[in-house]
């Protein structure tokens, strides 16, 4: 039984990996909708928490902004945050009971939407940062290097950056910066 659902869960990530790519190659089928970006986030923690049996108490929710909307195509945001909250987690220092922190505002200079996945796991050694949204890049036994760079091209696909920075006090910090309202049209 066990081995089965060792199998089962490999299988599917394969799958998952494959629908990514094939999802890139298809760019022009992007479906952008207008998301109210506090209540997507907000069913989209209790969806993962569930989903990945974590205690809901993992996330701690931040919006500095109340009634961000943004443009981008649900299923790419879902697979996207997904990727960044798993990697968080996963990259997280044993022991260490700090929830993953999701902050939703605006950049200053520019007012466009941001949303901030931050944790307090081991970090990106400062060699690997530059290197990280590569294809196939891993420093992580089994990893297949394909989230980070799958993540940031379905931003570039939702005219949206995905930009990494190293956490003041220990952890990664990746924002997704959404398009220009003023732009969508």
């Amino acid at each position: 039984r066990h081995l089965t659902d060792i199998i089962e869960k490999n299988a599917t990530r394969v799958s998952q990996i494959i629908e990514s790519i094939l999802q890139l190659s298809r760019r022009e089928t992007t479906r952008q909708e207008r998301l109210a970006l506090e209540q997507w986030l907000a069913g989209f923690v209790q969806e993962f928490a569930a989903t990945s049996e974590v205690a809901p108490s993992m996330f701690s929710l931040a919006n500095e902004s109340p009634g961000i909307e943004v443009q981008f195509d649900p299923t790419h945001l879902h697979q996207v945050l997904w990727n960044l909250c798993d990697n968080a987690l996963q990259h997280s220092v044993a022991g260490n009971e700090e929830p993953v922190s999701l902050r939703i505002g605006r950049i200053a200079s520019s007012g466009r939407p941001f949303l901030e996945v931050a944790d307090r796991g081991v970090g990106i050694d400062a060699s690997n940062a530059e290197r990280i949204f590569e294809p196939f890049f891993t420093d992580k036994a089994g990893g297949t290097g394909l989230g980070l760079f799958i993540s940031r091209e379905l931003c570039q696909t939702n005219g949206a950056v995905l930009a990494y920075e190293t956490r003041p006090g220990g952890g990664s910090i990746f924002r997704i910066i959404f398009a220009d309202p003023q732009r969508w049209e």
